[in-house]
């Protein structure tokens, strides 16, 4: 791609100047710093907390209070050890106390700034204010990951995913000019993108798909799933397509596989949510991924908020580092998952080799514990009859789990004696296991899919 000039005369070598010439330099310096040991970069990280707690504390009543009364100086030696005596900042106290700086107290040079709204997909969605320089670390983060996926921008985008109301629906949807903000600013004839609501019919996306014969495709996995499958049972193709991104839900490797075989393409995966954007990108040479550091401070802890080692299945904790209009300090995400050991790859920024999902994904067992669901394989269910077309567990108790069901024919008893069966052992636990049949499993208000809910 050719880096967009702003200099009358220069077309080649592109001199980007204003915001593109800022992302520019942003984005020589990350390249530099993804290589850093780990001691390095924290001690990076380190000086922009000090600025971060420094504003917090001086400009958020909520953020001084919580410093107080845990004994924290913002102004003293930060480590994570001093960083862990600050509370846990979770979705209800965000609700209840104003996060947000005044405006007039937002350093100058961050720019103009705006809310967002989380999903809600945990039932609790919140309001986050976001500055320009916020929005072009966000920026940053999207470059590097097409940098290290190597996407051609100047080819075709197809994005599949939840929209507001009836906009972009099948059969036209909607069409951009551009990846979006961070393509169009930096380079020159950036290639279009194409959008879908995900509320379209399946037959309408694969329809949709074929005709616009994208080389890139992004969209929820759950979605994909459906889309392969459907792609493969009706003999369709997408020969241009180089590659499948993913976003919001959690990969399966039965999904990787399904790609693969069905379009000869991999997956990259993105980890994010929308308070902050991006968390973690899948590394270019591995499946795990690389936390982006230089945008996040990232913890993962057990239930008595002390750290997990490398293996070890812990709560997600975030601290921004750049959002000074709404500074959020050892947030919890929401989001179970695991560190790796140090990756091949040389990047020094930290790896997650697992990420499990929401803490209402978990199985509660009947001695107050909880875990995540083992379900089985999606091959067992099929040998024990091809009907299946989709299915959901709902978890109502500790003694009762739902299997939804959209089948093709009805099951016979023995056949549900059989599911049945399969759900105890794979779960290990006597549940009490249901089954009900329905014409469709909607997806959350956000578009989204999850196979196992937890209601207790």
């Amino acid at each position: 791609m050719l880096t967009r000039s702003n200099v009358k005369g220069v077309v080649w070598p592109g001199i980007p100047g204003g915001e593109a010439g800022t992302l520019s330099a942003l984005m020589f310096q990350l390249e530099q710093t993804q290589y850093l040991p780990p001691d390095e970069l924290f001690g990076q990280q380190r000086r922009q907390l000090e600025t971060m707690f420094v504003h917090a504390a001086e400009t958020i009543p909520f953020y001084a209070d919580r410093f107080a009364k845990a004994g924290f100086d913002p102004r003293g030696e930060i480590t994570p050890e001093t960083i862990r005596r600050l509370p846990v900042l979770v979705r209800t106290d965000y609700q209840r106390a104003a996060l947000e700086a005044s405006p007039g107290l937002i350093p100058s040079g961050h720019g103009q700034h705006g809310q967002i709204k989380s999903s809600g997909t945990t039932g609790r969605p919140v309001t986050v204010v976001k500055t320009e320089l916020s929005n072009l670390f966000l920026c940053a983060t999207e470059l590097r990951g097409h940098l290290w996926h190597k996407r051609d921008l100047g080819k075709k985008l197809a994005v599949i995913r939840y929209l507001e109301k009836s906009m972009a629906m099948a059969p036209n949807g909607q069409e951009s000019g551009n990846w979006g903000p961070a393509a169009a600013m930096l380079y020159l004839d950036p290639g279009p993108m194409v959008l879908l609501n995900i509320a379209s019919k399946l037959k309408d996306q694969a329809d949709w798909l074929v005709r616009h014969n994208p080389e890139y495709l992004l969209s929820y996995p759950s979605n994909l799933l459906a889309l392969g499958e459907y792609f493969e049972n009706n003999n369709l193709t997408l020969p241009a397509l180089r590659q499948v991104c993913t976003v919001s839900e959690l990969v399966s490797d039965r999904l990787r596989d399904t790609v693969r075989r069905v379009w000869n393409v991999p997956v990259k995966d993105l980890y994010s949510c929308e308070e902050a954007g991006c968390l973690a990108q899948q590394c270019p040479d591995f499946d795990h991924y690389h936390v982006q550091s230089e945008n996040i401070y990232l913890e993962i802890v057990d239930e008595t908020g002390a750290p997990c080692p490398v293996g070890e299945t812990g709560r997600v904790l975030i601290t921004t580092l750049h959002n000074f209009a709404t500074p959020l300090i050892r947030y919890e995400v929401g989001d179970y998952a695991e560190w790796g050991p140090p990756c091949p790859c040389g990047r020094g920024l930290p790896v997650i080799t697992r990420i499990h999902g929401r803490h209402r994904n978990r199985l509660a067992l009947p001695d107050g514990n909880s875990e995540f669901p083992y379900l089985g394989k999606y091959a067992d269910y099929r040998e024990i009859t091809s009907a299946i077309r989709q299915f959901q567990f709902i978890q109502h108790s500790v003694e009762e789990v739902e299997m939804k069901l959209v089948v093709a024919e009805p099951l016979m008893p023995e056949q549900e004696t059989k599911i049945k069966d399969l759900i105890v052992r794979s779960l290990g636990h006597p549940f009490r296991i249901r089954i009900s049949y329905h014409d469709d499993i909607p997806k959350s208000a956000s578009g989204k899919f999850e196979e196992f809910v937890s209601r207790v």
